[in-house]
């Protein structure tokens, strides 16, 4: 027990000042990051800058289209979007369920879309851009995954910290993982499909969960719950610090690309990059202060806490340069002037 106490803090000091450490890491992609700020923020992995497309909802859930052209935006009072990466030009925002949290790809192609508010699971078509069924989980989800086979989904409950396995066919729930976490957010399935990476934000008062973005001093520190999906049985956990919100893995599984909001020592949300088999954190990208910080733009106190909030991310590999519809300049190009990509979020 000791030994991995002081692992698990060896981690987290690697979170907060190890950086420099691990520089020698090249990783190439395009990740899109939703936040509460009303926009997506874009992230050059290669490079580290960011841009942005501009929806207008506070949003958590966000799933890039199989053919990497779309952005499908589910925002946090229940709409769709869609964005083209392109040109970024986007549809109308169309109504589907109560508060969306997470989202994933099923097997037949529809979005399946988690809901914090009923805990419901809505089905988007983004054939015909139309909500298409829904069904009861349990009280409040968020993170949503599909076993390698296609016959199983696991939706995360937030408050609950378990996790309900759902029949795909019947679209009944079937089991139950449990002691997953304290205050659960979006999850994601290794490529091998063994095991489930579950973010576990930790925002706790008085031992009991709560919800509000980031957990006061004292609070456990925020990580990834990773769950043997041959057991049921969560297996390990890395502390990253922050709050977790979502996670995403390289084609080959290799490094895995936590979301974390409000990184505590650094006063940011990040995208986190772990060594799967050290289960070191190795890298972090800043996905807000670069924007918001040098530009100095001030979130407003009612919103958040006067703190960027980011939530969840998926990456495109097989983009090497930012998209054209980005709008963006590069943080040497912003010093001493507003950006177009950062000026309206005042």
């Amino acid at each position: 027990m000791k030994k991995k106490i002081l692992a698990a803090f060896a981690t987290m000091a690697l979170a907060f000042t190890g950086i420099r450490a691990a520089s020698a890491l090249e990783l190439k992609g395009i990740a899109f990051v939703q936040g509460h700020g009303g926009h997506v923020a874009v992230v050059d992995l290669a490079t580290g800058a960011v841009g942005r497309y501009q929806h207008g909802k506070p949003s958590d859930a966000i799933t890039l289209s199989k053919d990497g052209k779309t952005l499908y935006n589910f925002s946090l009072d229940g709409y769709a979007k869609e964005i083209n990466i392109d040109t970024g030009k986007q549809t109308e925002w169309t109504k589907l369920g109560q508060k969306h949290c997470g989202s994933h790809y099923a097997p037949d192609g529809t979005i399946w879309v988690s809901d914090m508010k009923d805990g419901k699971t809505y089905i988007y078509d983004p054939k015909t851009h139309k909500l298409v069924d829904s069904f009861p989980v349990s009280k409040s989800t968020c993170g949503i995954n599909f076993s390698k086979d296609g016959k199983l989904c696991y939706v995360s409950d937030m408050p609950g910290g378990f996790i309900s396995i759902v029949d795909v066919a019947t679209k009944k729930v079937i089991g139950k993982i449990d002691k997953v976490g304290n205050f659960i957010h979006r999850a994601n399935i290794t490529p091998d499909g063994t095991q489930l990476w579950q973010s576990e934000g930790n925002e706790l008062a008085g031992g009991k969960a709560i919800g509000v973005g980031y957990a006061a001093a004292g609070a456990s520190p925020g990580g990834i719950s990773i769950v043997d999906l041959k057991t049921n049985k969560v297996v390990d956990f890395i502390i990253t610090g922050g709050n977790p919100h979502d996670v995403t893995f390289t084609p080959d599984g290799a490094y895995a690309i936590a979301a974390v909001r409000q990184m505590p020592e650094q006063d940011d949300s990040a995208l986190m990059v772990i060594n799967t088999k050290t289960k070191r954190v190795v890298k972090v990208y800043s996905a807000c202060k670069s924007c918001h910080g040098v530009n100095k733009v001030e979130i407003p106190e009612e919103s958040d806490n006067s703190k960027p909030f980011l939530c969840g991310v998926v990456v495109d590999w097989d983009r090497k340069e930012m998209p054209k519809g980005v709008e963006m300049e590069t943080q040497a190009q912003a010093i001493g002037k507003e950006t177009p990509a950062c000026a309206e979020l005042k």
